[in-house]
């Protein structure tokens, strides 16, 4: 319980405060607050977060705040978990910063520091008599924020508890229901995913229009998406521009991507590289990576302005710069061979690394030639070089599936296995590569790492033959003569 005498310091601590008579409010809050008053403790929490009165000190704002919100102040229970969440003051700890949230999400309290509103609950004042700063006002939908703080929290890989869906849609549809637009796209974005919810394109849009009424352009841009794809809705390019241009017009880099997009590619439009470019340089200009990206694409192509190496070489830069592994890769293909960059093959094996380890199969695969080629950029190591041919390989990528097999084959970076070289080039094989097919027909002809097959080797020969294979061509017409795996043909 508070005295009397204390509650009579806070009115006064108030419209000192708001007189920006910070010491006079600090010396009718601060005896408060010693005493227990949650009210003051949240306002010395707030003047030291700020450094107003005080010099800033969020580890006293953090003390503050927690004595108040451990008597269940939900306005010092928010912004303690704003500290939580951004390190100020506390270690960063996001187990933390849910629990707090979760404790005033629970109330319908506001995320906004304590206002005008509290002088009411409280009895203290009348709202005239007092001018408080915008900031400080109650706003009632501000509540929303915290529910969708804490659906962020439980959606966005479980940042401090465990990841969960259903809750994260609970608290999003919570939010949602009131207003909040980015609580209504990522509703949808759950719906569109089947994440939490089952899977329901149509409740997506739903929840897109609903955001997209409140002239949000994240929100515009999905329900081009929607209408690209056909999802929810008949698929119908006409309107996907629509979506996509009001987007892009309101400056939304992601609708100026895909309008550029539709345009390079003649989706729905006639195609046309210089909107193309038009639209990828409103984007890039703002920063997006995937813009960049493009346009370095165009210009090292020429499409839709003059071939130019060292623009394209500039756009993968900005690009790669910001995590984009294409572009990394690009990047680094240019320095290697000297593209509108001195060739320069420590900074390739650079860029494809950065590439490779964001799980690109090209650069992984150029990264073991580099390393494996005469160690180009890199001491030469095979040991690492059969590592990044494992990585590409088993995403499917079949030139790296052909270059690990070699490597298996020939005992080099790893345990000669004649079966692993053998499954390898099968795999690749399979997807067409005719190396892999014309040494398949070896290895059964051989019965290396498999049990000797000529009918099995002749089917390998024949399809890297009609690919043009010549030595496949060639012990093809061998086994032929010898009726090897098949009758002879030597009298035709």
């Amino acid at each position: 319980m508070v005295s009397l005498s204390a509650q009579a310091g806070y009115p006064e601590g108030l419209a000192a405060y708001n007189k920006n008579d910070f010491n006079a409010a600090l010396n009718e809050w601060r005896p408060m607050a010693d005493q227990g008053d949650a009210r003051a403790q949240y306002q010395l929490g707030w003047m030291f977060e700020r450094g107003e009165g005080v010099k800033q000190d969020y580890a006293q704002a953090v003390a503050w705040y927690r004595k108040a919100a451990e008597q269940g102040y939900a306005h010092a229970q928010i912004n303690l978990a704003n500290l939580y969440t951004l390190g100020h003051g506390v270690s960063q700890n996001h187990k933390q910063a849910v629990a707090w949230y979760r404790k005033a999400a629970d109330q319908g309290y506001t995320s906004a520091p304590v206002n005008a509103g509290i002088r009411f609950e409280n009895g203290d004042v009348a709202e005239s008599e007092y001018d408080l700063p915008r900031y400080r006002r109650p706003v009632e939908s501000d509540r929303v924020v915290v529910q969708f703080n804490l659906a962020n929290i439980l959606y966005n890989n479980g940042h401090g508890v465990a990841q969960d869906y259903d809750q994260a849609v609970a608290w999003y549809r919570r939010a949602a229901e009131q207003g909040h637009a980015l609580a209504q796209i990522n509703l949808g974005n759950m719906y569109n995913n089947g994440q939490g919810v089952q899977q329901n394109h149509k409740m997506a849009l739903y929840w897109y229009r609903r955001a997209a009424e409140q002239g949000n352009t994240y929100a515009l841009n999905n329900i081009g998406n929607m209408y690209r794809k056909g999802l929810g809705v008949k698929q119908d390019f006409a309107q996907a521009l629509h979506w996509y241009r009001k987007a892009a017009d309101l400056g939304d880099a992601g609708a100026q991507v895909n309008l550029g997009l539709m345009y390079y590619t003649g989706e729905g439009v006639r195609q046309d590289f210089n909107d193309a470019f038009q639209w990828y340089s409103r984007a890039a200009q703002q920063g997006d990576a995937g813009a960049q990206y493009n346009l370095g694409l165009m210009y090292f192509h020429g499409e839709g302005v003059a071939q130019d190496y060292l623009e394209a070489s500039e756009w993968y830069r900005r690009a790669a710069e910001q995590g984009h592994a294409l572009a990394q890769h690009n990047l680094g293909n240019m320095y290697m061979k000297g593209l509108g960059v001195e060739q320069d093959f420590t900074m390739a094996v650079q860029w494809h690394r950065k590439s490779g380890f964001q799980g690109d199969a090209h650069a992984q695969n150029k990264l073991g030639d580099l390393l494996f080629a005469n160690g180009h950029g890199a001491p030469q190591d095979y040991e690492e070089a059969a590592q990044w041919y494992l990585k590409s390989a088993e995403q499917g990528y079949a030139p790296a599936q052909f270059n690990l097999a070699n490597m298996y084959r020939r005992g080099i970076g790893v345990k000669q296995d004649f079966g692993k070289a053998a499954m390898w080039y099968r795999k690749a094989a399979e997807q067409g590569d005719v190396n892999s097919q014309y040494l398949l027909g070896i290895i059964y002809s051989n019965g290396e790492g498999v049990k000797q097959d000529m009918a099995q080797a002749v089917d390998w020969y024949r399809r890297a033959a009609e690919q043009g294979h010549a030595g496949a061509q060639y012990n093809l017409g061998i086994m032929y003569a010898k009726g090897r795996g098949t009758l002879s043909m030597l009298g035709r």
